[in-house]
């Protein structure tokens, strides 16, 4: 009988732990209370599955707070460690959702010691900003657009913000929307960045070619100056003036703003290879080719290493030509010496062409630009090499 009463016992034990560590609401709180986060939201989240309370409006604020709090605390640790991993990198949008989840089952729900929608939204957007940039560095645009508009929502709905941000928020959304193909409205939003107070030049040099695109050229224009009271001497803005006016005709004017460059343009590869590319397309294939040179140093890409081809081949044909001309009024010794850095300069180009093909595989002029020169130099097995190489394309 002493058996049969404690085997009972062990039971009603059982049975009452288990009660004890059912997921509802109330536990959820508890554990929330005790700054027990991690179980606090798994515990919420299995009551949001429940048809008995994901209709209440306290659950969803319940796992509003939680959510809020935990992402707080998880990227606040980031933020101390960098090495720290945040195992839940998606609560501020849960947060966000179920703010506006509990109020739109009653707008005055409240919880002893924790924020009502009318607190918590308009306060959540740091969060969600830095985990829609999160999503923009790991090239999840679509995740970012989505994540990101909920922050520009919780950032507007307090005048003025708690956390000003300073037009960063508005770029990069605009940049999310612009990833997303969605320019109307990313153009809009770089827009708002500079209201915001941005003096970001990405934010301007991001205008400008959407202003570009379609041929406002006052408004580039007025860019252009408001972007250099900011910072006269930056690079980008500068090389985008002289490509103002090359745009618009006056390339006597384009040319002399190349010209006076400030060295500041070595701190920035992008301003690096769109001087060289006016220099291109003004035909000053010498200037360009100094300037692709620095850029390549930093970062060997496809792109500079077939920009450089092209200024090395053309540099290349004009030497063939003032060679030819040498040879022809009886100046046979310059004219070989004129050779010479001509081939070299070929050489040159098919070693950058080389580069670039190995990326842009499945880009035939390259190719053909490549055979050119192997013909040019001489070279019959590499033009037997590139020519199956372009017979192996165009046969797929």
């Amino acid at each position: 009988m002493k058996k049969i009463a404690t085997i009972f016992a062990a039971i009603v034990l059982s049975a009452a732990s288990g009660l004890a560590q059912k997921n509802t609401p109330t536990r959820a709180y508890n554990l929330y209370a005790e700054s027990n986060y991690e179980a606090a939201k798994e515990c919420i989240d299995q009551c949001i599955l429940d048809e008995k309370y994901n209709t209440k409006a306290n659950t969803w604020l319940y796992k509003a707070n939680i959510d809020h709090m935990l992402a707080s605390m998880e990227y606040s640790a980031k933020q101390n460690d960098d090495k720290y991993v945040i195992k839940h990198p998606n609560t501020p949008v849960e947060a966000f959702d179920a703010y506006k989840k509990a109020r739109s089952i009653n707008k005055n729900v409240e919880g002893f010691e924790m924020k009502s929608p009318g607190d918590g939204l308009p306060i959540i957007y740091p969060l969600l900003f830095i985990q829609g940039v999160n999503e923009l560095v790991a090239n999840q645009f679509e995740a970012a657009r989505n994540t990101l508009a909920k922050a520009v929502e919780s950032y507007e709905m307090q005048t003025p913000p708690q956390y000003p941000l300073e037009g960063k928020l508005y770029y990069y959304y605009a940049y999310a929307l612009e990833m997303n193909k969605d320019m109307a409205n990313a153009e809009k939003y770089y827009q708002k960045a500079l209201v915001d107070g941005s003096k970001d030049m990405n934010v301007f040099i991001r205008l400008i070619e959407s202003y570009k695109k379609t041929d406002r050229k006052a408004d580039v224009l007025s860019l252009i100056e408001q972007a250099k009271r900011n910072d006269a001497s930056n690079a980008n803005i500068l090389v985008a003036e002289a490509e103002y006016y090359f745009w618009t005709g006056d390339n006597e004017r384009g040319r002399q703003l190349l010209k006076n460059l400030p060295a500041t343009i070595n701190d920035s590869p992008d301003a690096l290879i769109n001087a060289a590319n006016l220099y291109i397309k003004d035909n000053q294939y010498g200037e360009a080719e100094k300037l692709l040179k620095r850029a390549y140093a930093n970062n060997p890409s496809a792109i500079i290493a077939h920009n450089l081809g092209v200024c090395c081949s053309n540099i290349g044909e004009d030497k063939y030509m003032e060679a030819n001309k040498l040879d022809v009024n009886g100046k046979k010794s310059e004219g070989e010496m004129v050779k010479r850095e001509a081939d070299q300069y070929m050489l040159d180009a098919a070693e950058y062409f080389e580069k670039a093909s190995k990326e842009e595989i499945n880009d035939i002029s390259v190719l053909y630009k490549l055979k050119e020169i192997y013909l040019r130099l001489g070279k019959e097995s590499k033009v037997q090499e590139t020519e199956k190489r372009i017979q192996s394309i165009e046969n797929k």
